[in-house]
């Protein structure tokens, strides 16, 4: 017997929590606005998630490439067009000669902040007023406990997500 709600079996997803279900399926929607925004502005998710990371310092190609969860190969074809684009720079390592890191450049740091601007113009669009206070504050401690338990993002990264929040 299937549930007309969701497409499944009944008691298929009987023991799993269905607001998660439906929080994955806001989280694909949403992805597929950013991504029609970010062709708007020019650049991909993959390229923002790179100007993200790289907000936070410089970093080697291959930190960049384990942090978007892409191959390298990949994230060397991103690298060279958002060079070729002087949203990135690279400069040799201090630590490692051999190698470079990757840094963001102004270019880069406004056209991320661009495409920040543009996502939380969209946003409230989707928001219901009469919750919206309830529903920001939920999305902004989803942020908190997301961001925390990343690697290499401490308390400096929730700041500047405060610090960013409160320009806007």
């Amino acid at each position: 017997m299937t549930d007309t709600r969701d497409g499944t079996e009944a008691g298929e997803t009987a023991d799993i929590d269905r607001r998660l279900i439906l929080m994955a399926r806001t989280v694909v929607v949403l992805f597929r606005e950013f991504e029609r925004l970010a062709r708007e502005l020019e650049i991909t998710i993959p390229q923002y998630r790179f100007l993200l990371f790289l907000k936070r310092g410089p970093k080697r190609a291959g930190e960049l490439a384990v942090e978007a969860a892409i191959r390298k190969p990949t994230a060397s074809g991103l690298i060279a067009d958002m060079e070729k684009r002087g949203l990135i720079a690279k400069k040799p390592d201090r630590e490692d000669g051999r190698s470079v890191k990757l840094s963001l450049t102004p270019k880069g740091l406004k056209k991320h902040r661009e495409f920040e601007e543009a996502l939380a113009r969209y946003l409230p669009s989707l928001l219901d007023q009469g919750n919206r206070d309830a529903m920001l504050e939920a999305f902004s401690e989803l942020a908190y406990i997301l961001d925390s338990r990343r690697e290499n993002a401490g308390p400096v990264a929730v700041d500047e997500l405060v610090e960013d929040a409160g320009r806007g």
